[in-house]
């Protein structure tokens, strides 16, 4: 038995090392590509950052509601959705729209192209900006300067964040280096 189950174990570390990043891709999929694809590419964001997001928001689950009312695909509450749609003169929004992956794609994009810009293309502070608010990265580019550690903000939550969509980006970026995004 004991011979079966090293002989098991070779043979899946060999499956695996010949198909990583098979694996790796149904780990990390690219659900909803045609609108990440479309809406990324409007407003000029890298496709993966925005798989990364949706990874680490929702894990693709359409339907996800946080505790603090952050719902749909990129986690947008109502009340950044409200924000939102005034900003892009939408008249058609609707707090339940929020749930609808086009929709939510659309101003999750929208609105993290706005904290990038806002941060002049800092990434990190703009992930900080989408998790916290801009209010609390604004104080904090206050008190610790405008490159400062994200060990050294006070949110716990934000620190994880921040760190958690890296990696998937990073991840997003390997996996799929032979996708023309």
């Amino acid at each position: 038995m004991n011979k079966v189950l090293r002989l098991l174990c070779l043979i899946l570390i060999v499956l695996m090392a010949i198909n990583h990043k098979a694996i790796l891709r149904s780990i990390f999929p690219l659900k909803y590509n045609n609108l990440v694809y479309k809406y990324s590419k409007q407003y000029n964001i890298d496709s993966m950052l925005v798989f990364a997001v949706i990874k680490a928001e929702s894990n693709f689950n359409e339907n996800a509601v946080s505790k603090k009312g952050a719902v749909g695909l990129m986690q947008i509450t109502p009340k950044t959705g409200e924000y939102i749609a005034d900003l892009m003169n939408d008249k058609t929004y609707k707090n339940e729209k929020l749930f609808e992956p086009e929709m939510n794609i659309k101003y999750g994009c929208f609105y993290l192209k706005r904290m990038i810009n806002q941060y002049d293309g800092n990434i990190e502070l703009a992930l900080m900006a989408y998790n916290a608010g801009s209010t609390n990265v604004n104080r904090w580019i206050q008190s610790l300067g405008n490159d400062f550690d994200v060990d050294l903000i006070p949110f716990s939550e934000t620190k994880n964040y921040v760190k958690k969509i890296k990696k998937y980006y990073n991840l997003y970026q390997y996996i799929y280096t032979d996708i023309d995004k």
